[in-house]
């Protein structure tokens, strides 16, 4: 039978001290028996327990020991070994399976897996009926630079069709689809010489070494917004969208051309950032928290920065620099956060409230009498403390809140201060940490209108955290960096009143162009 809460609360060292050598043998006996149970607990991991992957800290999850990298990297250099000592006898004859050794078990043919290079490839299978068709012409001759007449004789030589959701009419609902075959044409100059035109593309980018942005695409705009929307606002999977397209509009597209449509989406608008940027700055308050995001087995952070109408998320590291390059050093609001120490950087700034009664609410229900009864002391105060602001808000006492509950304050510090070296690690940390905060966290008593909670933030990062739990995070920077500003731009426009997937339609068909990105939807006027 174990020590319960009920039984652990009555011990402490005076207890212990007046108990005979035979009953503090037998209580040692059944605390040492509960602690190596607790041990055992603690020590559980989806790797030798039942615990699902889910239970493990965000840190534990990527990367392994020592011990088991060391017994990967002898399975590859087993594997490699076993290639180039194979391959003279895999010509000739195939080696009898060892006794025992399943026929799928055996070493395989050493190529590589997936299409091979040289292999015959295939195009689209799904026939498209054109609904529409578009000529490009050369507009100037690429040998003398002469201007071409529309008059000129002029012959296609190649095409493409651009699959996309054709705009609404007026008293209908639903989407419709639109096919467009657009013809590059070549025409010949005066000159003699014959000139192609070709459609627009996106100079190389280094951030974006793998996504190409231009006219040539199956996807057209309007499409690729609604195929953003799904994966990112809906958490559907790129195969999910693809059976989606198939079932309702029997569109065929591969999960390939989906991941590129995305990635895409999200190079076209990235320029963007620098409009959320000065909108946060601007802000008079600023929500920030970050919470853990796998990328490709690397642990990072997803950032959120949240105010009214404005949200900018970001993918790096868990670091100061990550918040002052995104305010660039002109942010004067007040910063609202939790306990972080990156925060601290800011002198405006709010403590959330919500964060510390929990940690109080853990001192509170500790086994050990003594700190439990510190913790509820602290607890109610706080919680008197914030009645008083949310009451003062309605209506305002004449003497000021810090006059009113001055003796409650006082006895807070007293609290803090009489624990600040306790032997107890947690309830020396909570007091600390009050004392070093003091004048951020009881700032809301002297000033009620403030906020007391960061709940915008962690409102804002709860939908990306499910999100986070389908997919397992991004797999590539590239990814992350489409992943943060598309849905800093779905949230923003969500808070706007704007719909996000027409607004990125528009910002996709200008970057495809080479145009100039049409503003972020404008702030709704107030009633």
């Amino acid at each position: 039978m174990h020590l319960s809460k009920h039984d652990l609360f009555q011990m402490n060292d005076e207890w212990l001290k007046k108990l005979p050598a035979e009953l503090l043998l037998e209580v040692s006996k059944r605390l040492l028996h509960d602690v190596k149970e607790l041990q055992d607990r603690l020590n559980q991991n989806p790797g030798n327990s039942s615990r699902p992957p889910t239970s493990q800290p965000p840190w534990a999850k990527t990367g392994g020991s020592e011990e088991q990298s060391g017994a990967a990297d002898e399975r590859d250099t087993a594997d490699v070994a076993a290639e180039t000592a194979g391959s003279s006898t895999e010509e000739t004859e195939q080696a009898p399976p060892v006794d025992g050794q399943r026929p799928w078990a055996q070493k395989g043919s050493g190529k590589r897996p997936g299409k091979q290079p040289g292999s015959a490839g295939h195009g689209r299978s799904q026939k498209l009926a054109i609904t529409a068709r578009c000529e490009h012409r050369p507009e100037i001759c690429a040998a003398c630079a002469a201007a071409l007449s529309g008059d000129a004789a002029s012959q296609a030589y190649t095409a493409w069709d651009e699959v996309d959701i054709a705009p609404p009419v007026e008293g209908l609902i639903g989407l419709t689809f639109s096919v467009t075959r657009h013809t590059l044409l070549e025409v010949s100059c005066s000159c003699g010489h014959v000139s192609r035109a070709q459609p627009w593309r996106a100079p190389a980018d280094g951030q974006w070494d793998k996504v190409e942005l231009g006219e040539w695409r199956l996807v057209g705009p309007r499409l690729s917004g609604v195929i953003v929307l799904l994966a990112l606002r809906m958490r559907l999977s790129r195969a999910r969208i693809r059976e989606l397209l198939m079932e309702l509009f029997e569109l065929t597209l591969s999960t390939g051309v989906i991941d590129e449509t995305i990635r895409e989406a999200g190079r076209a608008s990235l320029p963007l950032e620098d409009a959320l940027v000065a909108d946060i700055v601007q802000a008079a308050q600023l929500h920030v928290d970050e919470t853990s995001w796998p990328e490709s087995g690397t642990l990072l952070w997803l950032w959120a920065l949240v105010t009214t109408h404005t949200v900018l998320f970001l993918i790096g590291p868990r670091s100061r620099e990550m918040l002052e390059n995104a305010l660039q050093d002109g942010f004067a609001g007040l910063l609202i956060s939790d306990g972080y120490g990156v925060y601290r950087a800011w002198a405006n700034r709010l403590r959330c409230w919500p964060h510390l009664l929990r940690k109080l609410r853990g001192l509170a229900e500790s086994s050990d009498a003594r700190v439990s009864g510190v913790g509820q002391e602290m607890e109610g105060i706080m919680k008197t403390l914030m009645a008083a602001i949310y009451a003062a808000r309605i209506d305002p006492p004449p003497e000021g809140l810090p006059a009113r509950y001055a003796n409650e304050i006082k006895r807070l510090r007293y609290l803090c201060e009489a624990h600040q070296t306790d032997q107890h690690s947690v309830l020396r940390g909570v007091v600390r940490e009050f004392l070093y905060d003091w004048d951020v966290i009881l700032r809301p008593v002297a000033e009620p209108h403030l906020p007391l909670s960061n709940n915008a933030a962690e409102q804002a990062l709860r939908h990306w955290v499910i999100s986070r739990a389908i997919s397992h995070g991004t797999r590539s920077e590239e990814g992350s960096r489409a992943f943060a500003f598309l849905a800093s731009l779905i949230e923003t426009c969500r808070r706007r009143g704007a719909s996000a997937w027409q607004y990125l339609g528009t910002v996709i068909a200008a970057a495809r162009k080479g145009l100039q990105l049409p503003a972020i939807p404008a702030i709704p006027a107030t009633v």
